[in-house]
């Protein structure tokens, strides 16, 4: 009787041992977080008074609510990034406009010293709680991706030209600034790739993409309406806002030719008109030229990859041609501003054609270039200059621009040529370790786009190549691999995209 009664009654002894596993499993996660809170996040408790003029109380209370929210759901992290990244301006403006007096991409002046950035420090804690949960729950602490290998290369030439120019002279403070936008897109890379699982995750993340061309759209006129078109020599918004709307324009062309994705493809035509106002405003020319190469990416991928509308895309092209090339001849010499596009990109490819803002632009960025190919010829080919040293100027830059070390303090470090810069800074091994990780990304991403099988996602393959094609144009001609925006982007966009695969193969079983 007694045997039969062991028998009837369970054994729970298992199932206490395993909740007390848990039970101490959730401790160490809940003591690890506390833990990042305390060293990575203080610094935004004083930060976030600053902004809002709140108490340390309030602050207090903000910070811990967000730290509360990312350390619950760490995607949720993705998306504050990502809203901090198509929002948040990198600098003042001219005119005011709340988003532009953020503190997110730098301190205020009583706090500047710190060796990291807020948006940096929100990257070490979101990084931190998925390494965190990782460990509690025995997986791998960080996946990599295909591309791993690629931004392994790369990161090391970083490190290694940080210490050979640290170690030849260079200046720590200008190493460590020269090297903060290239950490941020592996940080960015690869907070995307671990924290995107589903495809709804995609489509907010590019509700973030259209919306914040609007708003940004929007501020624009705004701005430019304030000052009544008094703009002078001033540009209405920062340098790399026309990357975003050129990334606004492409994803408009994609969702109507490829995926008939109707909430996205009305939202954006509904911000559309506000965004090629404001891209011409801002009269970036490198953009134009961005914004055609990357629509010739755009429409090879679809050619390749979408065979019954062949015949349909390439009417598309032979229009497009026509009124483009119709256009560009008809206003090349117009300074109105529907001929405005037309003339600057004539004025990229004969500088006789443009106007004395121009003209002095392409002297300096000539006379940089010079500066930059001879600093290379008379340094180590291989390894470089090395980062923190000021490049060689044989043809000095005040010469062009006498006021240019107030305009710009890291003048003598960071050109305008990013991409000569990688190569002055890192030689020809750093060089092509870069060359390798950009290739990466287009030709895995070609590939992925040729694989995928859901229509909505392979359009998400297309528009990242074309994006980071679009990056290399302009960072050829302005900064835009230095600034923190761009480079977060596409490093959001590279994770993303190496994570198609699996969603689209998750839908397909769904």
């Amino acid at each position: 009787m007694d045997s039969l009664k062991a028998v009837a009654l369970p054994d729970n002894s298992d199932i206490i041992v395993e909740l007390q596993v848990e039970q101490k499993r959730r401790d160490r996660f809940l003591f690890l977080v506390l833990c990042g809170i305390v060293v990575f996040l203080t610094p935004l408790v004083v930060l976030v008074g600053m902004n809002l003029g709140l108490s340390l109380l309030v602050s207090v209370v903000a910070v811990i609510g967000l730290t509360a929210v990312i350390a619950r759901w760490p995607l949720a992290g993705l998306f504050v990034i990502a809203g901090c990244v198509v929002f948040i301006d990198q600098a003042p403006l001219i005119t005011p406009v709340f988003t532009d007096t953020l503190y997110v991409y730098s301190w205020p002046t009583s706090l500047e010293g710190l060796i990291e950035r807020p948006i940096g420090f929100l990257f070490l804690f979101i990084l931190f709680v998925m390494i965190c949960r990782r460990i509690v729950t025995r997986k791998t602490i960080l996946r990599g991706g295909a591309l791993i290998v690629p931004f392994l290369l790369f990161f090391l030439c970083l490190v290694g030209g940080a210490a050979y120019g640290y170690l030849t002279g260079g200046s720590l403070k200008v190493i460590v600034v020269e090297l903060r936008p290239f950490v941020y897109l592996f940080e960015s890379y690869l907070i995307a790739y671990n924290l995107v699982a589903r495809k709804s995750h995609v489509r907010i993340f590019f509700w973030f993409v259209i919306v914040g061309a609007g708003v940004k759209a929007l501020q624009g006129i705004y701005i430019y309406l304030k000052l009544h078109g008094q703009l002078g020599d001033s540009t209405l918004m920062s340098h790399e806002e026309s990357f975003f709307f050129i990334g606004l324009l492409l994803l408009v062309i994609l969702l109507s030719l490829h995926t008939h994705y109707r909430p996205q493809l009305i939202a954006a035509l509904t911000v559309l008109p506000f965004v090629v106002v404001t891209l011409i405003l801002n009269d970036r020319r490198a953009d134009y030229v961005a914004f055609l190469l990357g629509l010739g990416a755009a429409w090879t991928l679809m050619f390749v990859t979408m065979r019954q509308a062949r015949k349909l895309l390439s009417v598309v092209l032979f229009v497009c041609l026509a009124l483009g090339g119709g256009y560009v001849a008809l206003f090349a010499n117009s300074t109105s501003g529907i001929g405005l596009p037309a003339h600057a990109l004539i004025s990229v490819f004969n500088p006789a054609a443009t106007d004395q803002r121009n003209a002095d632009s392409n002297q300096y960025r000539t006379t940089e270039n010079f500066d930059l190919k001879y600093t290379v010829e008379h340094n180590n080919l291989l390894f470089g200059l090395g980062f923190g040293k000021p490049y060689l100027q044989p043809i000095p830059l005040t010469t062009v621009f006498p006021d240019i070390a107030a305009a710009d303090l890291y003048y003598a470090y960071v050109p305008h040529n990013n991409i000569y810069w990688v190569w002055m800074r890192l030689g020809a091994v750093g060089f092509l370790a870069f060359w390798y990780l950009i290739g990466s990304i287009i030709v895995r991403g070609s590939l992925i786009a040729r694989q995928l099988r859901d229509r909505y996602l392979q359009m998400i393959a297309i528009y990242v190549v074309c994006m980071t094609i679009m990056e290399i144009v302009v960072a050829y001609a302005d900064y835009q691999l230095f600034f923190f925006r761009n480079v977060i982007c596409i490093g959001l966009l590279a994770g993303i995209l190496m994570r198609l695969p699996e969603l689209d193969k998750g839908e397909a079983e769904s």
